[in-house]
């Protein structure tokens, strides 16, 4: 079951024109809060609420959004016939680059895998939070880190 599903990244952040009137959020801590109701959304069973939920924030076009909201759906319910229903979640790590770029990391637990969703959000101008980029994938293999003993 490894898969990786990529609605945008930075290349499209620039190839896409996003809605001028999508609302920002005004701090990281913001986007934290955000992306966890998501995952809750996705945890209760909710894809398609939880894409919807997010959908105001975009600084992105939304057609792809909205046809990986879709595609999401149908994926998710193969999943659980696969890995069963979703148990929990848990925020991984918050990724930033210089004041322009944040990345929040969260596993959406079920009974026999997991799903690692990553939302990406721009501020262009200093002036409020993006979303620019949903994906989701089962490879874990950069989420690792070392433990101390």
């Amino acid at each position: 079951m490894r898969t990786t599903k990529v609605l945008s990244g930075v290349a499209l952040l620039f190839m896409l024109a996003g809605p001028l009137t999508a609302k920002t959020l005004e701090s990281r801590a913001q986007t934290i809060e955000k992306t966890q109701e998501f995952i809750t959304k996705a945890v209760a069973g909710d894809i398609q609420g939880a894409y919807r939920y997010l959908r105001p924030y975009l600084g992105v076009s939304a057609a792809p959004y909205d046809q990986s909201a879709e595609e999401a759906v149908t994926y998710f319910q193969q999943v659980t016939g696969k890995a069963g229903k979703p148990i929990g979640s848990s925020h991984v790590k918050t990724e930033t680059i210089a004041n322009d770029f944040t990345r929040e990391t969260w596993l959406q637990k079920f009974e026999a895998a997991a799903i690692a969703w990553r939302f990406t959000f721009y501020q262009p101008d200093g002036n409020g939070w993006k979303l620019v980029g949903v994906s989701y994938s089962t490879d874990m293999s950069d989420l690792y880190q070392l433990s101390e003993q």
